[in-house]
């Protein structure tokens, strides 16, 4: 027999339908907290092999309102990673994809689906969000993502597909994303950069995380130069490792609880080693 949450039923508009979705949450959040959740807007850039399974872990958690923005579609493979990626989905938008898996998990959910990031949109996006999911990995749009954010004092939670359990958030207390990653384009017109300039850059940024402790054990020379070409590999294990800290993090923030992995640094685990590694400098 469904038991409810602990607390007054009453005191939240909920249908019965959401009940029930929600009821094992009892016991870890408080139906406060929950209504927090139904009420809070998430954002997510990427529907790829970190951006999806977070977004799912978020919509189970049940956040109310989602947007979602990517402009890909699935083929084969993806499907070594991205969790809506199937022999079904190949040829189909990952947005509308994981939009229509989320309103079968909660079809409560309100999703706005976005295709494109420029300046132009960004703040339209963003509007009523309480928190940002990144995962996307190229640079343009993460500096027009990050530039907003921080004007309109949202959090943005990062996370990259590395061997290694990872995620950060920047806050209007924090550096920015440009500090952190010290890039030149701190400060200037994103414009005054070519895309070629902007593609050098992001490539620059993601070698810069071989001064973690460990991570280039696990990329031969040949890998290395195919992600040099912007052929990056991936592995469902490590994509979800981080998906999860990412979609964790989130909730942390939108419930203010625990202690949130603010940058510069990253919060960091390796699951083969069982260890926190050392970041170089």
């Amino acid at each position: 027999m469904y038991k409810k949450l602990g607390g007054s039923m009453g005191d939240f508009n909920w249908s019965e339908e959401y009940q029930r979705f929600i009821g094992r949450n009892d016991g870890i959040i408080t139906p406060e907290q929950q209504e927090k959740l139904r009420k809070s807007t998430a954002c997510v850039f990427g529907m790829g092999g970190i951006g999806s399974p977070a977004f799912e872990v978020l919509v189970r958690a049940g956040i109310g309102k989602f947007k979602i923005v990517d402009n890909d579609v699935y083929d084969a493979s993806n499907m070594n990673r991205q969790i809506f990626a199937n022999i079904d989905t190949i040829g189909k938008k990952k947005i509308l994809v994981a939009k229509e898996v989320a309103q079968k998990i909660n079809p409560e959910i309100a999703i706005e689906c976005y295709e494109r990031i420029e300046e132009k949109n960004i703040n339209k996006i963003l509007s009523k969000a309480d928190v940002i999911l990144l995962a996307i990995d190229e640079l343009k749009p993460c500096l027009i993502i990050s530039r907003a954010a921080r004007k309109m004092k949202v959090p943005v939670v990062e996370g990259w597909a590395l061997p290694f359990g990872n995620v950060r958030t920047f806050t209007e207390d924090t550096p920015q994303l440009e500090e952190a990653y010290g890039l030149q384009t701190l400060g200037k017109e994103i414009s005054n950069f070519s895309d070629e300039e902007l593609r050098r850059m992001g490539t620059e940024l993601l070698f810069s995380l071989g001064k973690i402790e460990g991570i280039a054990d696990y990329y031969s020379d040949e890998v290395i130069e195919r992600v040099a070409s912007g052929i990056i590999p991936s592995f469902a294990p490590m994509a979800w490792l981080t998906s999860v800290l990412m979609a964790n993090e989130a909730l942390k923030i939108l419930l203010n609880i625990g202690c949130i992995a603010k940058g510069p640094d990253f919060t960091i685990y390796d699951p083969y080693m069982h260890r926190i590694p050392s970041i170089g400098s």
